[in-house]
């Protein structure tokens, strides 16, 4: 797309959305009780500042301040507030416009033996920053088995000329911007509406191998006429994720 000279400064605002979901099979009381600790070290907050630390430096973004909270008895907050220039002492401007935050809300089924993870991210940008450049990035990192995108451009800017403009970027898919190996793993599906510039791409894993659905490792040794069951249960706690409704 076309580079338009600005009046003033670009005021668009890019507003990424990532819920993500990640399944498990926990078969009893105690698994229960080690996938929260599991989650609870590996998505802590020093962790999460780590990734949104990465994702800043991939868009072009410079850390202003980063707010953090851990949960009892599970689940962790981190808030990075930044901006797309740098901020020199004294000077304070666009502070309350560009951020990234990230909240995780692990839980378990209170009759089957199924836990699942939800991390939502949002990256919200004003300027010439794009979140989507950290796509491809977060989806490697967090390794989801659903994931739900929503992308939107708020506003408008001004040229030279005065004339509005409500879009600054090349897009008609949030698929556009995610690798080909990516695609490969996933069925996706896309809701767009295109004059409001709101997108949405949904994802779900294609296949799953039992082994890393299995919380305990001492319990990967299942007998193999569980395995179709196990695998009934996975599916059908992600198409109820998936499609939004119980079966």
């Amino acid at each position: 797309m076309k580079k338009n000279k600005l009046y003033g400064f670009n005021n668009l605002t890019k507003n990424l959305n990532f819920c993500i979901y990640n399944i498990f099979y926990t078969n009893s009381k105690i698994n229960k009780i080690k996938y929260i600790n599991y989650i609870n070290n590996k998505y802590n907050s020093y962790k999460l500042i780590k990734i949104l630390k990465k994702t800043s430096k991939i868009i072009g973004a410079n850390i202003l301040n980063i707010a953090k909270q851990d949960y009892e008895p599970q689940g962790a907050s981190v808030t990075l507030l930044i901006s797309e220039e740098i901020i020199k002492k004294n000077i304070l401007a666009h502070l309350d416009k560009s951020h990234i935050c990230i909240h995780t809300y692990p839980e378990s089924h209170p009759k089957k033996k199924i836990s699942t993870l939800r991390i939502d991210l949002e990256i919200s940008t004003c300027g010439i920053i794009s979140p989507l450049k950290a796509l491809n990035y977060l989806i490697y990192k967090l390794k989801s088995d659903i994931i739900i995108i929503d992308y939107k451009i708020r506003g408008f800017t001004r040229n030279l000329k005065g004339e509005k403009i409500f879009i600054d970027q090349k897009i008609n898919s949030i698929q556009n911007f995610i690798d080909k190996k990516i695609k490969k793993l996933y069925d996706m599906l896309d809701i767009n509406l295109y004059q409001e510039n709101i997108f949405n791409t949904k994802m779900i894993l294609k296949h799953l191998n039992l082994n890393n659905y299995i919380f305990n490792k001492n319990n990967k040794k299942i007998k193999e006429k569980k395995n179709n069951k196990i695998i009934n249960l996975l599916w059908n706690e992600m198409n109820e994720i998936y499609y939004g409704k119980n079966n």
